[in-house]
């Protein structure tokens, strides 16, 4: 009994050991930065190096300023339909936004799943800026 209350207890903690801790994309646990404003210009396939790229810009609308660093995340679909999603990537910007400013951002995205390269007509959205905890 008390053998397999301790094996009870390694495995556990093995397990634990084991989570990833990191946040993810759309996670709840990083804070949304609110009266951000996004515009995705440019959308291309970076076939040489397998991944999706994505690029823009993102204006603080509010009158509060966005310190640094933050991020600017988004989700990738598999096309303008949005029902087939592929994934979601961030980036972190390294300058604030006073009220008005806007700054650019690019987010690469690739998958040890999906064939990236197969979607040229791929979408992004859920653009959102986040303070990572």
């Amino acid at each position: 009994m008390i053998r397999k209350f301790f094996a009870f207890i390694l495995l556990s903690i093995f397990f634990i050991s084991c989570q990833k801790t990191d946040t993810t994309v759309g996670s709840s646990n990083d804070t949304t930065i609110n009266n951000l404003s996004f515009t995705v210009d440019t959308t291309y396939v970076d076939g040489q190096n397998s991944r999706l790229v994505a690029k823009g810009k993102v204006k603080n609308n509010g009158s509060a300023v966005v310190t640094s660093p933050w991020y600017v995340e988004a989700q990738f679909y598999t096309d303008k339909t949005y029902t087939t999603k592929m994934g979601g990537n961030y980036t972190q910007i390294g300058v604030p936004l006073s009220s008005g400013q806007q700054t650019f951002w690019t987010i690469y995205f690739s998958s040890t799943n999906v064939n990236v390269v197969q979607y040229p007509d791929f979408a992004v959205g859920d653009l959102r800026g986040i303070y990572k905890k």
